[in-house]
């Protein structure tokens, strides 16, 4: 039977290379050698089932692709100005290719790259675009002499492997298509999904579903819980789709689950818990990549590496050496929390600030290097700065209310309060958090949410993440790859130094000409138009006509009254930092120059905080514009300060360390994240109008403290309603009652499931 087996395996063979030798010799005639030769390779690669490599001897030089490598690439970044992680593609004539990866994940090494690529030629660039005043991103262009399309295939199966931890669905864009980044979703991106319509759709209703890898299983949410049941999931019906984490394992023995999600999910609109299992809750894709790029895989894992409770993010316009330069344009620092320098997250967070800003302020505040897509229409009638009449504000964006919870026995239900963006708070000084009050943070957060803006959605995504891993003890201990620049908090602490040096060394004489100069300006800037409205007022209430020598008169006397505060102002500072002792003296500029920095509020701190204030508010009385007059350049500070973090570790993505604005006032911007939960006893009535976009007042939609979990939903269909069931029936206990009332409520404010999440098919249910 052997010797039988084995002799058909021969005849087999023979007869194989005979037709080959037959095939050889009639593409000898009518084929050159090369053809010949490739053309014999590839039928011989076709016959015993391996992939084909066709010739390699062709210099890159020479190719197509390595002659429109820079166009198709300035051509891509002028589409995608913004951060974007995506892999590019482009098939040429002569059978080269291009390659693009952009923003490449911090862990990848170029060599890995040569490892894939190590059969074909190829040449690897890494290309760098800028993002604001001195962020950048960097890619990388992969140019292949000769490959087929079954060879892009493979190739592109095993960049998706080394990049996101999975070859699952590996996409690419034509580089030559011409796509461009979509600021504002034409769709809606702003759901509104109550605690109630989760528990209704999900466990009373008992959505069902199967595991991405294979549909003939099913499983409900429930029993994905009770099972213990890690990976990814699609809703039978379209519409969801769930990521399923095992609490007590490391993020990163799960880390393959996380593209599949990110791919096949393009909203977070809540999640489940119990204490094994978190299943967060996505919307099946229905936007394209250039609308809600895939979620980071980096980034994911950097906010499950993080044990803190909150993460800032601020432009720090009012700080010491911060302000209007000379030309009339603004500079401030950037600042993040340390897990955020030169991250994707950090990035989209000082992004979304200048959005803040800027269209509170109908767009008046120009930033100079991002250049963002502007709306059709602002959220009031006029600048919020102009509109309220302060001489300060505070820009938030918050984590308040930002998503709910209910506890209850068995397991926990998280939804978003809105998925468009989170909310926002105006306060009145940066100092003094009062709210310029709820009227204006709703119409706010309400405008912002409709927007359809990706990146405000994109914001929120992260956000809902970093809250749930934070409550459900989500860990990672891989590298998160953040590189925080430790030289940046200190860093204006010299010229701070050698300013308060200058001013505490100015002779009288040198006093009264800055005074007088200073005087002189702000009087023909600003204050004589102001008083010769006050003159006209006068004259038509009290009747009477001002003459032109007693005008003079009245600037004259403004002008020395001025001169003489200006210069008791700076005398008053002055003596100040020369009554310091040399270890106050440098307290003082370490507060005025990180105020950040001070960790303990001690009395002696606070001291040395007043005296800050104090210089502070000479510095605004001098206007920083003017402090050429003092021999100090605030464009020379602001170059100093972006030069000395030019040179860092960040590997392919640098956040910008300044930012640059025209027309800014005494205004501040930032996001609070914090990981705290709104968790409230009653899954339908915490909030109000959740269909209709209306306002939700901070009064109504601060939960109560929960003193006692409430007892868990019932969730074995069929649930009689409350027209049909019969009172006092044998078969239910007190207990089962409570639970059938409960969920009975619950579905009372329930909208269907379909008429919130489209139920229609999807492409490949995903790419």
């Amino acid at each position: 039977m052997v010797k039988f087996f084995t002799n058909k395996k021969v005849k087999i063979t023979l007869l194989i290379l005979s037709s080959l030798f037959v095939l050889s010799l009639i593409l000898i005639v009518f084929l050159p050698k090369k053809s010949i030769i490739e053309s014999v390779k590839r039928q011989i690669a076709t016959t015993f089932v391996y992939e084909y490599i066709p010739n390699q001897n062709i210099d890159v030089t020479t190719t197509e692709a390595y002659k429109k490598k820079d166009s198709l690439y300035l051509d891509f970044r002028k589409n995608y100005r913004f951060p974007i992680q995506i892999i590019g593609y482009n098939n040429f004539s002569d059978s080269s290719k291009i390659i693009l990866i952009s923003e490449p994940p911090p862990k990848l090494e170029i060599d890995s790259l040569h490892s894939i690529f190590n059969k074909f030629t190829h040449q690897i660039e890494i290309k760098k675009h800028k993002i604001g005043y001195d962020g950048f991103v960097k890619d990388i262009v992969i140019i292949l002499s000769n490959a087929t399309n079954e060879n892009i295939e493979n190739l592109l199966k095993k960049l998706t492997k080394e990049l996101f931890y999975s070859a699952y669905k590996p996409f690419t864009i034509n580089l030559s298509q011409n796509e461009k980044k979509v600021f504002f979703s034409k769709s809606n991106l702003d759901y509104q999904i109550t605690l109630s319509e989760f528990e209704e759709w999900f466990l009373n209703e008992q959505e069902e579903f199967t595991p991405y890898n294979d549909s003939t299983e099913s499983l409900t949410i429930q029993e994905i819980l009770s099972k213990k049941r890690v990976g990814v999931f699609f809703s039978k019906l379209p519409g969801f789709v769930a990521w399923s984490i095992d609490k007590h394992q490391d993020l990163l023995n799960q880390i393959e689950n996380i593209r599949p999600f990110t791919l096949d999910a393009d909203l977070i609109l809540g999640a489940f818990s119990d204490s094994n299992i978190l299943v967060i809750i996505g919307r099946e894709r229905e936007a394209t990549v250039q609308e809600l790029p895939p979620l980071r895989i980096e980034t994911i894992t950097l906010l499950a590496s993080i044990t803190k409770k909150e993460l800032s993010q601020s432009l720090d316009i009012n700080d010491f050496l911060a302000g209007k330069m000379s030309n009339g344009h603004d500079w401030c620092p950037t600042y993040l929390s340390n897990e955020l320098e030169n991250t994707e997250l950090g990035d989209l967070l000082t992004l979304t600030d200048i959005i803040l800003k800027d269209w509170s302020e109908s767009g008046t505040i120009k930033e100079n290097y991002y250049r963002y897509p502007h709306p059709s229409y602002y959220p009031f009638d006029k600048p919020l700065f102009k509109k309220l009449g302060l001489n300060e504000l505070v820009y938030n964006w918050n984590t308040n209310d930002a998503m709910y919870a209910i506890d209850y026995d068995s397991v926990t239900i998280y939804t978003l309060n809105r998925t468009g963006s989170l909310p926002v708070s105006y306060f009145n000084s940066q100092e003094r958090s009062y709210s310029i009050g709820a009227k204006y943070e709703n119409r706010a957060y309400r405008y912002f949410a409709t927007l359809n803006n990706c990146d405000l959605v994109r914001v929120v995504q992260y956000t809902a993440l970093y809250q749930l891993f934070i409550d459900n003890n989500i860990q990672y201990s891989g590298n998160p790859h953040s590189v925080y620049p430790k030289n940046k908090p200190y860093l204006l602490l010299k010229p701070t130094l050698t300013l308060l040096e200058i001013l505490k060394n100015l002779s009288q004489a040198d006093i009264d000409k800055i005074s007088d100069s200073i005087a002189r300006k702000h009087f023909n800037e600003i204050h004589k138009e102001r008083i010769l409205e006050q003159i006209t007022k006068d004259e038509i209430n009290y009747h009477f006509q001002t003459t032109d020598d007693n005008k003079i008169k009245i600037f004259d006397n403004f002008l020395k009254n001025y001169k003489r505060e200006m210069a008791s102002e700076f005398n008053s500072i002055k003596r100040l930092l020369a009554n310091l002792n040399e270890d106050d003296f440098k307290k003082l500029a370490r507060q005025l120059a990180y105020p950040r920095g001070t960790s303990k509020y001690t009395k002696e701190n606070y001291q040395i905080y007043l005296k800050s204030r104090t210089v502070n508010s000479l510095l605004r009385s001098i206007g920083k514009n003017n402090l050429p007059l003092l021999g100090v350049d605030l464009k020379n500070i602001k170059d100093y300060f972006s030069n000395s973090l030019s040179q860092n570790s960040a590997k392919y993505l640098k956040t910008p360390s300044l930012i640059i604005t025209f027309n800014d006032f005494y205004t501040t911007g930032g996001h609070n994240l914090s990981s705290k939960i709104s968790r409230v006893k009653n899954s339908s009535h915490y909030k109000r109008n959740y269909g209709t976009g209306g306002d939700f007042p901070r009064s109504e939609s601060t939960p109560p403290p929960i003193s006692e979990k409430p007892k868990s939903p019932t969730t074995t269909p069929p649930r009689p309603t409350t027209s049909t069931a019969k009172k006092g029936s044998s078969s239910s206990t007190g207990k089962e009652t409570q639970k059938k009332q409960t969920t009975t409520k619950a579905s009372t404010t329930a909208r269907s499931r379909g008429s919130v999440i489209s139920n229609s098919p999807r492409t490949q249910r995903g790419f």
